[in-house]
C-alpha cells in the first residue's frame, strides 16, 4: 500500500510539473487588445489566420493583419 501510495504522488508531482512548464504566448492586436495563449498559436496558411486557445479555454481566431505582435512569456 505504501508502495502504491508513492506512486501516486509521484505521477501528480509530475502532471503538475508539466503544467508550469507549459508556454504562454502574449498576443497584441493593432487595437491594443491583449490575449494570453496557452501553448503556441497555429498558424493556417490557406486563411492567414492565427488559431489559440486563451486563458479561459475560449477557442479564437484572428487574421494575420491585424495581429501587431506575438511574444513568448
Amino acid at each position: 500500500m505504501k508502495r502504491f501510495f508513492t506512486l501516486v504522488m509521484l505521477c501528480i508531482f509530475a502532471f503538475s510539473l508539466t503544467a508550469c512548464f507549459s508556454k504562454k504566448y502574449m498576443i497584441t492586436t493593432n487595437t491594443g487588445k491583449t490575449y494570453i495563449a496557452d501553448g503556441s498559436p497555429e498558424y493556417d496558411v490557406q486563411s492567414e489566420t492565427y488559431k489559440f486557445e486563451d486563458e479561459k479555454g475560449k477557442r479564437v481566431i484572428l487574421n494575420q493583419e491585424d495581429i501587431e505582435v506575438i511574444k513568448e512569456q
